[in-house]
């Protein structure tokens, strides 16, 4: 068998791989279309329900999708119509379910006869327990198939970051409520544990590329952002989207705005623990690198 035969089969080969590959991509993306607009078909024929409240001070914005999701996961895997209560958060008015029949007042639930209540607490698990694949769900579902943002966080990207690339990887450092701008404002005693040596390390082996990094210490990215040309950070003002009564109505925009600046990005890469970081990942299915252990959450 002479060598261009040789070359040709290995070009055949490596042919019907990539389209095996795109096909199959295009495949999952059909299927999670279709196993959302099956649920939402067969809805009504469900008799059983559970309601998803979540409110004001429960937790932050990642909480607040996790459980969500949790719960729909559930209710679709036991064949249970889901509803989320509305309960006018501060969060709620930025990211909203697809589908509007999800949606369920205070005065509605009234009319059901059958369901239950569900609260994140329902859902939290020991310290020690969480693992990527065990503390969210089973991801059967991009989370763009169920929710979409507000127009009004697509048009604030620009007034906390004028010249985003086209193109761009992201960092998120969670630090911490210890570390917030206004350390006062917090939830609980709340310090992150990471490696710094590591967040250097991804930093110069991307040098290549360009680099949203979101942290909720202002100081802290700007002294990160002198150290690297290709560093970018934005402007936005930090606040814990769980604090009820100290949190303003821009950091919350500004805070959801940050969060689909992740969901947009080509990578995340998490130095600390943070469910803020790991849900956005789950919009697209974005590749997350964890530079942390889960063992190693707190200080």
């Amino acid at each position: 068998m002479s060598i261009k035969t040789i070359l040709v089969i290995i070009f055949l080969i490596l042919l019907v791989i990539f389209t095996c590959i795109f096909y199959f991509a295009e495949y999952r993306k059909q299927t999670e279309d279709e196993i959302m607009k099956t649920y939402i078909k067969n809805y009504e024929n469900f008799d059983n329900s559970i309601i998803y409240n979540f409110e004001s001070g429960t937790g932050g914005l990642g909480d607040y999708i996790k459980f969500f999701m949790m719960t729909l996961t559930y209710c679709m895997n036991n064949n249970l119509r889901f509803y989320y209560k509305i309960n006018n958060t501060n969060i709620e008015k930025y990211i909203k379910p697809i589908y509007d029949e999800m949606n369920i007042t205070e005065e509605q639930i009234s009319t059901l006869k059958n369901y239950k209540i569900s609260v994140p607490q329902d859902w939290y698990m020991e310290f020690g327990e969480e693992t990527l694949k065990k503390s969210y769900y089973n991801y059967n579902v991009n989370l763009d198939k169920v929710f979409y943002f507000d127009e009004s966080i697509k048009q604030n990207v620009n007034n906390i970051l004028p010249l985003i690339p086209n193109n761009y990887i992201s960092i998120h450092l969670r630090m911490g409520d210890n570390f917030l701008d206004d350390p006062s404002k917090r939830l609980d005693d709340d310090s992150r544990k990471f490696s710094e040596k590591k967040l250097h390390a991804f930093i110069k082996k991307n040098s290549d590329k360009k680099i949203i990094l979101l942290c909720d210490n202002t100081e802290k990215k700007k002294q990160i952002k002198k150290m690297y040309d290709n560093v970018i950070i934005t402007s936005s003002d930090i606040g814990h989207t769980g604090l009820v009564n100290q949190i303003t109505s821009k950091q919350v925009l500004d805070a959801v705005t940050e969060f689909y600046i992740l969901t947009n990005s080509n990578l995340i890469y998490a130095p600390s623990n943070s469910g803020f970081s790991i849900v956005a990942s789950k919009f697209k299915n974005v590749k997350f690198i964890r530079g942390f252990e889960w063992n190693e959450y707190r200080i």
